[in-house]
């Protein structure tokens, strides 16, 4: 007897242990489909913690808030090119001020003439809400804001007549147009490392026409005065001018005789075999250009012969360019043809 009201005891407390277990998770979150523990399926209880959901908040902290470009395409002009700039994020998530920035806004009003002003500035304002969000995407778009206006400004920037042959006057000029569009602190970080180069320049061309000094005395001159710009413009310069140092020495090499291998074997002596890749795409890019142009010419110059009336020649012509160049593209076409013919 005593054996069997132990056993129902037992029994009973089991059943209410089990109910107030029931209770207690049934008021503490709601069941999820789907959702079995390990310890129903006899395994150890410790198991359920490593199936668990993570809470909420620390799954939104992962998700990121940029957007995605709507558009499908680069312009036309800039497929197959990669994007140059930048726009860096502070740890507060503010933006972070330097030149990469204008380098990204110039990257694309690159296609001025090719796209409108209101799709330029749309593409630039998708590039921004690509690259940063809350604060930071903010600031950019404001940021791009004030250099349209200041673009603007420039275009329109005159010199008194003695004054436009000096480079001094322009940059000075240039200087207070940026501070005033942008504020000192804004426009030193924008265009600091460009004015100290500029400021070089100008320095420099003083001192190759100094004639109280001899070759070597100016270009030692020169020499150290380059060396004061910061690294990362010097090594901007220096980038800058390869390609046009290495195709002087090129020139210089095929004027003796030098065949491409040879060029190519010397650039790699001295430069390296990733530069001496890259210029010798640029020097085939350069002879497609010219190509392009001498067969341009010549469908222009058979126009020429055989249209007696100027209006229609004109027309003709536009639409020659129109099928053989992009509108940027036909801006170097003109320039090339214009210098061509002085």
């Amino acid at each position: 007897m005593n054996r069997r009201r132990i056993a129902t005891g037992i029994a009973l407390v089991t059943l209410v242990a089990a109910g107030i277990g029931a209770w207690k998770r049934s008021g503490d979150e709601p069941a999820r489909a789907g959702d079995t523990t390990a310890e129903a399926r006899g395994g150890p209880k410790s198991a359920t913690r490593k199936i668990s959901t993570p809470p909420v908040r620390r799954a939104e902290t992962n998700v990121d808030t940029r957007e995605k470009s709507p558009f499908k395409e680069k312009a036309r002009s800039l497929r197959g090119t990669d994007e140059d700039g930048a726009l860096r994020v502070g740890p507060d998530g503010s933006l972070l001020l330097g030149p990469e920035i204008l380098r990204l806004f110039d990257y694309y009003f690159t296609t001025e003439g090719e796209e409108s002003d209101e799709t330029i500035r749309a593409r630039i304002l998708a590039a921004i809400r690509e690259r940063a969000s809350g604060p930071a995407a903010l600031q950019a778009a404001a940021l791009l804001d004030q250099y349209l206006a200041y673009r603007k400004d420039k275009d329109g920037l005159a010199l008194p007549k003695d004054e436009e042959a000096d480079p001094t006057a322009r940059l000075e000029a240039l200087k207070k147009l940026r501070r005033k569009h942008f504020g000192e602190e804004t426009a030193d970080a924008l265009f600091g490392d460009e004015e100290r180069e500029g400021e070089v320049a100008a320095e420099a061309s003083r001192i190759r026409q100094d004639e109280t000094l001899t070759a070597d005395e100016q270009e030692q001159k020169v020499a150290e005065l380059e060396a004061s710009l910061p690294q990362g413009a010097r090594e901007a310069r220096e980038a800058a001018t390869l390609p046009l140092r290495a195709r002087a020495e090129a020139d210089a090499m095929r004027a003796e005789g030098a065949t491409d291998e040879d060029v190519y074997t010397k650039r790699v002596e001295t430069l390296g075999v990733e530069a001496a890749d890259r210029l010798a795409e640029l020097d085939a890019q350069r002879a497609a250009w010219k190509a392009r142009i001498e067969a341009f010419r010549k469908e222009r110059d058979a126009l020429a012969a055989k249209t007696q009336d100027e209006a229609a020649f004109k027309a003709a012509e536009q639409a020659l360019l129109d099928r053989s160049f992009t509108p940027l593209e036909q801006r170097r076409v003109r320039a090339t043809l214009a210098m061509s013919s002085k």
